[in-house]
């Protein structure tokens, strides 16, 4: 092959990190949220929803079905955006930003919830300085990597 042929199939540095992004979310959605409409006691056990006892009751029924809703969505748009990323091709982008939106929508309901909870006397888990992080982490990753495909996106065919 010649080198601009390598140089073209090449998958750079920054959609590696985005794709390690989407498979680590995405086996967090099939555990975290899957496993709650399955078992939700058993995965709040694992620290991957609140705990049944520490919230009020009409939280756990919320947290369940926004755990069906992410398992019907999100993880067919996961797979989606890794695979189109890995094979470099555009609908993969596209993928890839819908769930970059989902991933800034859920944080900001995150912070949200637990606003609102808190102003209205719900009993809930308050959000640790360790959540507050992974969420933060979660909205900008997804902001970097929107802008940076944007960017990037003559890489995809």
């Amino acid at each position: 092959m010649n080198r601009k042929s390598d140089e073209h199939n090449k998958i750079h540095l920054g959609v590696k990190f985005i794709i390690g992004f989407h498979i680590l979310n995405l086996l967090l959605f099939l555990v975290g949220q899957g496993g709650a409409v399955i078992s939700y006691d058993t995965v709040a056990e694992w620290g991957l929803q609140e705990i049944r006892d520490t919230v009020d009751p009409v939280i756990v029924l919320v947290n369940m079905g926004i755990a069906l809703a992410d398992v019907i969505v999100g993880v067919p748009l996961f797979i989606l955006a890794i695979t189109g990323l890995w094979r470099q091709r555009y609908w993969g982008c596209v993928c890839s930003w819908m769930v970059f939106a989902i991933s800034l929508y859920w944080t900001t309901v995150a912070w949200s919830k637990q606003y609102f909870y808190t102003q209205a006397s719900i009993k809930c888990e308050p959000f640790t300085i360790d959540v507050h992080l992974v969420l933060a982490f979660v909205f900008l990753f997804s902001a970097w990597g929107s802008w940076y495909l944007y960017k990037k996106r003559q890489w995809f065919g």
